[in-house]
C-alpha cells in the first residue's frame, strides 16, 4: 500500500525531500564552502577582450554577436542575453571585455559579463 501511494504522489509532481547527511547541513552554513564555490565559478569564466564587428539579434530574443578577438586572426561568435545582450547590441566598433564560457558546440561563446573599453 505505501509503495503505491509513493507512485501517485511522484505522478502528482509532488516530491519528498530526500534526506541528507548532517555534514552537509554543516556545511551549508559554513561560509567558508560559499567563498570556495564562488572562486571556482570565477575561473570557470574566460576573460578576453574583443571588438564586435556584427551584431544580430536571433528569433528568441538573444544577441548573436561577431566579434574580432585582441590576440586571434578569426571573428568568434558571442552570443549573449538581457544586460549583456543590450551593451553588446549598442557597441558596434566598440572594445569590450568580457568573461565567457565556451558553449556546448565548442565553437560558440556565451558572454556572462561586457564592460566597455
Amino acid at each position: 500500500m505505501f509503495a503505491a501511494s509513493s507512485v501517485f504522489t511522484n505522478l502528482a509532481g509532488v516530491q519528498a525531500p530526500a534526506p541528507q547527511p548532517a555534514a552537509a547541513a554543516e556545511q551549508k552554513n559554513d561560509p567558508s564552502a560559499i567563498n570556495e564555490s564562488e572562486e571556482k565559478n570565477e575561473k570557470e569564466n574566460l576573460v578576453a577582450k574583443v571588438i564586435v564587428t556584427k551584431v544580430e539579434l536571433t528569433k528568441n530574443g538573444n544577441t548573436r554577436a561577431a566579434c574580432r578577438v585582441e590576440n586571434g586572426s578569426e571573428d568568434q561568435i558571442v552570443i549573449a542575453k538581457n544586460g549583456v545582450g543590450k551593451a553588446l547590441q549598442g557597441g558596434l566598433n566598440k572594445k569590450f571585455e568580457i568573461n565567457y564560457n565556451v558553449m556546448k558546440d565548442g565553437i560558440a561563446w556565451f558572454a556572462i559579463k561586457a564592460k566597455e573599453l
